[in-house]
């Protein structure tokens, strides 16, 4: 809800060594799959593995590299990731390690924030991060296209929230391809499909998660109920892909409830946002239950966005492997209260725990 990953890929008997690329499903602990893989669990061996394709079937050779890689690592390993490049390079100074991935937002492409004269550097940062072998993740707080209040309780730049806009997404979808407001929403998806094809046109894939938080109904693409919201996450996706011709994305679904769920033939990975209180680094065992039910088991599930990073070992003691997680900016990475300094180092000096160099150590997951 507020406004970037590691993979130190795990040394096994002394050497580094690379996972499968399909990973055991997650019936079993983590040292169960290790052991299979290395052969020794003819049980484990002879049950299914984590592997699907994308959901488009059109997906650039780096989406679905993208996708394989990280499905490969469900259960080895957790990639960590740092939202804001501010609070990236915060890391990286201050740990001494670089996330291997870093989190964007499409925010200030937003055409109702770009007319009140905002500007960013987010697709630039993308390029440069991808070619140090990183992973990208892009959130988008979308300003509302029309119909922000702009007081001084509600600012213009806060036009993601639903009591910051009197914009109306049923009603606008109502109208149909002909409406007005309809027509509005489609302008946005194109502005930000023309920073899609930049990162396209540069190889490089994302992982893109739209429409995040719908079910809490503070976003006013949420507060109408699931029904608009599937509607519209059907929008982008048709637009983006089918109009636009845009298949570098590995599409991040981000909700727990299950009849807001776009479904498995809709979502590449489903995640959730956790912000649990200061220095609470439970693996949020609970919630892993809730999201592995809603997708029956068949997607790869991932931490969005967290205040608190969970602690691997209890993640690993517990049989609780979230593919990744990010952490949010400012003070829930560097004020010293949410995360500490000490866990920061103990978290990313963790063999679980993956960093860039992690990545690329890997060698090119990418198949560009």
């Amino acid at each position: 809800m507020h406004l970037l990953q590691p993979i130190v890929v795990c040394s096994l008997l002394g050497s580094v060594v690379a996972s499968p690329v399909e990973t055991i499903a997650n019936d079993f602990t983590p040292s169960q799959r290790r052991n299979a893989a290395l052969g020794e669990s003819t049980e484990l061996n002879k049950r299914t593995w984590m592997s699907y394709n994308n959901i488009d079937g059109s997906a650039t050779s780096g989406a679905k590299v993208l996708l394989k890689f990280i499905q490969s690592q469900f259960g080895w390993h957790y990639l960590s990731g740092q939202q804001d490049p501010t609070s990236f390079a915060w890391v990286q100074s201050q740990i001494g390690k670089t996330p291997a991935i870093l989190g964007s937002d499409f925010i200030d492409y937003s055409p109702s924030r770009v007319a009140h004269g905002t500007s960013s550097t987010a697709v630039e940062d993308a390029i440069a991060f991808d070619k140090k072998g990183g992973i990208n993740t892009f959130v988008w707080h979308w300003n509302a296209p029309t119909g922000l209040y702009d007081t001084s309780a509600e600012p213009w730049y806060s036009g993601f929230y639903t009591a910051a806009t009197s914009f109306n997404v049923q009603s606008a979808l109502n109208e149909g391809s002909n409406g007005a407001n309809y027509q509005l929403l489609l302008r946005d998806i194109d502005a930000i499909a023309v920073q899609i094809k930049r990162l396209s046109d540069a190889n490089v894939p994302i992982l893109f998660r739209p429409l995040h938080e719908p079910d809490g109904a503070w976003f006013w693409w949420g507060a109408h109920g699931s029904g608009p919201f599937k509607q519209l996450w059907n929008l982008i996706y048709s637009r983006l892909t089918s109009y636009h011709g845009l298949h570098n994305m590995v599409w991040v679904c981000n909700t727990m409830a299950s009849d807001w769920y776009p479904g498995n033939d809709k979502c590449d990975i489903a995640t959730t946002d956790i912000y649990a209180s200061a220095g609470d680094h439970n693996p949020q065992a609970s919630a892993w239950q809730t999201l592995y039910g809603v997708t029956g088991g068949s997607r790869v599930l991932a931490l969005a966005e967290v205040g608190v990073i969970p602690d691997p070992e209890l993640q690993a003691s517990q049989d609780i492997p979230w593919a990744y997680w990010v952490t949010w900016a400012g003070d829930f990475i560097s004020g010293g209260g949410y995360n500490s300094k000490q866990f920061l180092f103990n978290v990313y000096s963790d063999s679980k725990v993956a960093t860039v160099d992690g990545v690329t150590q890997i060698g090119n997951w990418k198949s560009t």
